[in-house]
């Protein structure tokens, strides 16, 4: 069934007009219904009257449409769902670095830079502090960086920037790992730098 609108003195109400576009189901494929919005009169004395459809929707309802529709309504878009809603859910494999355990992980890296920075401000500079720090810090900020890229370049919508991006955090991750190595062996050690910079 089709609507139509009317505009009347109480205003613009949705009123049924009972034609039938003469649309028929065929086995799983369902009917497709037409609306056609009935153009609007401004004059005073045309609206105390009911508006006219100047055309009806079935006068240009090809076959050739009429085919597209039906093949529209048949073949949906599902989005990114596998199956039908009879098959059973395939649960995903478990995983050591997805789920709960990646959860506990980053909580367990956030949580252990508590107690490094405390070290580091009350017994000052040490070897072993500085390559702890220099170790978490790092992978602290890339689980961080690493969130980002997943909710704002997901793979579902953008593959290649996803991939690129993820490939590219990893590639910056491990150069930082390196340099806050080469620097805590070779140099003052991450405690001093920022002891230096504090009080500069």
């Amino acid at each position: 069934m089709a609507f139509r609108l009317v505009n009347s003195t109480i205003g613009i109400a949705p009123r049924l007009n009972q034609t039938v576009l003469g649309l028929k189901s065929v086995g799983n494929v369902r009917a497709v219904t037409i609306f056609q919005v009935a153009s609007f009169h401004a004059s005073r004395a045309a609206g105390l009257q009911t508006t006219k459809v100047v055309r009806d929707g079935a006068s240009n309802f090809t076959p050739s449409l009429h085919l597209y529709i039906l093949l529209l309504s048949h073949y949906r878009l599902q989005g990114f769902i596998k199956g039908s809603v009879n098959d059973a859910a395939v649960l995903p494999a478990r995983d050591k670095f997805f789920g709960s355990y990646h959860w506990f992980f980053e909580r367990m890296i956030s949580i252990s830079l508590i107690p490094l920075t405390a070290a580091s401000v009350v017994q000052g500079a040490h070897p072993i502090t500085d390559l702890l720090l220099g170790v978490v810090l790092p992978i602290h900020c890339h689980v961080g960086f690493d969130a980002i890229i997943t909710d704002y370049l997901p793979a579902r919508k953008t593959p290649t920037l996803n991939k690129l991006s993820t490939w590219g955090l990893r590639g910056a991750t491990l150069l930082v790992l390196i340099g806050c190595y080469q620097f805590n062996t070779n140099d003052v050690g991450m405690t001093e730098l920022v002891k230096r910079v504090w009080h500069a």
